[in-house]
């Protein structure tokens, strides 16, 4: 059996190929000053394109959406970075914090971190908007990365049974991954993600420029959901990631925007056909049955994307030995992760105790019977998350475990 997968014939309306290498090169180059518009559901959209940050005023206009009040929620990070030349863009149009703006901006930041993603910081928020005496047609802009993304998003889906929010992701993750598909969350002591609700957004800018204040190890991380995204479900966008690392690590435009376009383009399809992730959307999950285990024990020494790459080089070992994969694709797998600085092996510190543990209660469990997404070739995997036999899980991660080694990032 060979290392080939088929890309999906869902996305094949949202993804073009051209006929040379030469040819897609020349179309990136062209298409990095366009705005690229992907339809997620129910109105949703993710527009793509570098620079576009200036824009999201007039293209919140644009889409219909006329709010009494506008609430950017940011962390206090971020909104240092972004929040002033995102009011002065609104300034630009006429819409400030003025009484008698229409609609009217109002701004809030909390303490940035995992740690702040809890019932009391959402509480701080609500609050915060019912003292600026926020109605059901306010609308909340969520600016940041995954956290801010998730709490602002649980806040507008709960607030008043629910007002419009409008992501601005600012993380390689968040624009890849999180701010795309409706899931918002917080954490609670039971676990991480517990209490959430879908919450689809009206409108998701990713513009790359706002990508270049992070680290190195910030942008790979993100880069692991595209990569993985690349194994599941399209080879060229695997092809494309493994053959230009350093390029799309230094977040050249044309390609990091054709990087973010397939990717999203593959998430989008998936959530429109299966909203709820009752199927086809948990197979998106792959590498997290494993990699959600060690985020578990290593958080937060190693970041979430790393974890996840880890995983996937893990469950592709599990999907080889339960035969449904070639053993020839889990080399190429874990040298594209590498060739981004992601960990592959497994961080010291691990027990299969605590492993099992966490696997027990993995959100894609279903009838007493682990679940994982099981891949057949590089672009290819089975359609929903199967039961995987406890057995051959313990296998794979006892393995994984014999030949951990320490983790130092660059």
């Amino acid at each position: 059996k060979g290392c080939h997968g088929n890309q999906s014939s869902i996305v094949a309306a949202v993804l073009v190929k051209g006929p040379s290498m030469a040819e897609e090169e020349a179309k990136r180059a062209k298409m990095a000053g366009e705005v690229r518009e992907i339809p997620v559901i129910g109105g949703s959209k993710v527009l793509i394109r570098t620079g576009i940050f200036e824009e999201i005023p007039s293209r919140i206009s644009e889409a219909g959406l006329k709010p009494s009040t506008l609430v950017i929620v940011s962390d206090d990070t971020v909104f240092g970075l972004y929040g002033e030349r995102l009011v002065s863009a609104f300034a630009k149009v006429g819409i400030t914090s003025d009484a008698s703006s229409k609609p009217r901006l109002v701004t809030y930041f909390f303490k940035h971190g995992e740690k702040s993603k809890n019932r009391d910081t959402v509480a701080q928020v609500q609050d915060f908007m019912f003292g600026e005496k926020c109605q059901r047609d306010s609308a909340i802009i969520a600016l940041g990365g995954g956290v801010v993304g998730d709490l602002a998003g649980f806040v507008a889906g709960t607030y008043m049974r629910g007002i419009p929010v409008v992501q601005v992701p600012t993380s390689t993750m968040a624009m890849i991954d999180s701010s795309v598909g409706g899931k918002t969350a917080v954490n609670v002591p039971a676990g991480k993600n517990l209490i959430g609700v879908f919450n689809q957004p009206r409108l998701i800018f990713a513009d790359p420029n706002l990508l270049q204040t992070l680290s190195r190890r910030e942008v790979a991380e993100g880069l692991a959901e595209a990569i993985k995204m690349g194994v599941i479900r399209d080879r060229d966008l695997f092809d494309l990631m493994a053959a230009n690392p350093e390029k799309i690590l230094g977040l050249d435009p044309a390609l990091m925007q054709e990087v973010l376009y397939k990717a999203v383009g593959h998430k989008a399809a998936v959530v429109a056909i299966d909203e709820k992730e009752t199927g086809l959307r948990a197979t998106l999950n792959y590498g997290h049955t494993i990699g959600h285990g060690i985020e578990g024990i290593k958080s937060p020494e190693l970041l979430h994307g790393e974890c996840v790459a880890i995983g996937c080089v893990a469950e592709a070992e599990l999907a080889s030995r339960l035969g449904h994969l070639s053993r020839d694709c889990i080399d190429p797998i874990r040298k594209c992760f590498q060739s981004y600085g992601l960990p592959v092996d497994a961080p010291t510190g691990l027990t299969l105790e605590q492993m099992m543990g966490y696997l027990a209660v993995d959100k894609k469990n279903a009838g007493g019977m682990i679940r994982c997404t099981i891949i057949t070739g590089i672009g290819a995997s089975l359609e929903a998350p199967q039961p995987v036999a406890r057995e051959a899980m313990q296998d794979v991660i006892k393995d994984m475990i014999a030949s951990a080694r320490p983790y130092e990032h660059a």
